[in-house]
């Protein structure tokens, strides 16, 4: 009788390990409630810690999961927040995704990344998707192809809180989080001038960006300011980085009085320094450069690259924290556009043009030590 008794319990064993144990398979086995059982898994504190060791025990064995599509019908949230991304680079965006993550790691949120491959009708895919999820809240940088944010009332007509990041439209609806670009690109050409360039060539993403047509605004505005010719400043706007080989040669060619080049991004920052060490012109004696970053490649490199700090870290910690106070209705002091400002990092590779012209060659040397001495100390700041 005792040999037929254990057949069935292995015979039981083996079956709930095949299928997908549920709440209730646990609560028959140890003759407790449904409801016991999930006060358990949950470290329920009216529920013993003999109880809660039994429960755990057996959900361990038969390797028992929690059942994310049961678990909204009865709490009618999926605890799941999407960020829909145009795409992954190197640079801004994995720190962006870290910070997002690490802060949600405190929750009981968990994220899922949509890639829209920077295409509107895939972004709209993306939307949907969350919906179909029920997502509890939805981060999204927007395409290069969006130009309306029309397709984002439907996570408002089903109550999905969103905030918009990085790339956004202006709106009234809808919350955002974006760096001050125009200031960026203006912090930058001051520097320059004011470090004695006034030929400067300026090189931009995507001209759909709204990013880069502030960043375009904050450019010319500077030099504007400054009484300087906006033609003695050509500029160029590429969709990828590898345009950038085909302008760096001509352009320098044609306009050699130009002492100084801007780039608005990373990805650009690695194109004009891998084109500029082909032609063997050195940074900053030759041509000095200057760039928008998220702070980390322009240490990497050879000589080092002033900067305006632009932080993806910053900008998924803020958004995340938008979001979360969204959902969780703290919004009496919450701002419906927060504008992430910026700020200028000197490193090595921009020329003091009027220290050259006043000093000669030996004030130079001294200028370019100070600024080896402190790069260090810039490095740990950046990061």
């Amino acid at each position: 009788m005792q040999h037929v008794a254990e057949t069935v319990v292995v015979k039981i064993f083996v079956y709930l390990k095949m299928k997908r144990i549920t709440i209730r398979d646990i609560a028959k086995m140890l003759s407790l409630s449904p409801s016991t059982v999930s006060r358990a898994l949950s470290n329920h504190p009216d529920i013993s810690d003999a109880t809660k060791a039994r429960v755990n025990e057996v959900a361990h064995t038969f390797n028992y999961t929690v059942n994310l599509h049961s678990n909204f019908f009865r709490n009618r949230k999926s605890n799941l927040i999407a960020l829909i991304i145009p795409e992954i680079n190197m640079f801004f965006t994995p720190r962006m995704i870290r910070s997002i993550n690490n802060a949600l790691s405190k929750t009981e949120y968990s994220l899922s990344i949509f890639i829209s491959n920077d295409s509107y009708e895939k972004e709209k895919e993306m939307i949907e998707q969350s919906i179909k999820w029920a997502a509890s809240g939805v981060l999204i940088s927007l395409s290069s192809e969006t130009k309306d944010i029309n397709h984002l009332k439907r996570l408002h007509d089903f109550g999905i809180k969103t905030v918009m990041l990085d790339r956004i439209v202006a709106n009234k609806k809808f919350h955002s989080v974006t760096s001050d670009s125009y200031g960026s690109g203006y912090k930058a050409v001051n520097h320059l001038i004011q470090m004695g360039h006034k030929n400067i060539l300026g090189l931009f993403g995507n001209s759909n960006l709204s990013i880069t047509q502030h960043r375009i605004s904050g450019f010319r505005n500077a030099l504007e300011e400054n009484g300087l010719d906006i033609e003695s400043s050509p500029m160029f706007t590429v969709k990828s980085a590898l345009e950038v080989d085909k302008i760096i040669p001509v352009v320098l060619s044609e306009r050699p009085q130009l002492t100084s080049i801007f780039v608005m991004s990373d990805e650009l920052l690695a194109r004009v320094h891998y084109m500029l060490t082909m032609m063997n012109k050195k940074i900053r004696d030759d041509i000095s450069l200057i760039a928008i970053s998220d702070g980390e490649y322009p240490h990497f490199i050879h000589p080092n690259v002033t900067y305006i700090k632009d932080s993806g870290s910053k900008m998924g910690k803020k958004s995340i924290q938008t979001l979360l106070n969204l959902i969780e209705g703290h919004t009496t002091k919450l701002k419906k556009k927060t504008l992430l400002k910026t700020k200028l990092i000197e490193l090595n590779s921009v020329n003091n043009m009027k220290l050259l012209t006043i000093s000669g060659d030996n004030q130079l040397g001294t200028a370019k030590s100070t600024t080896l001495q402190s790069q260090d100390d810039a490095f740990l700041e950046a990061k």
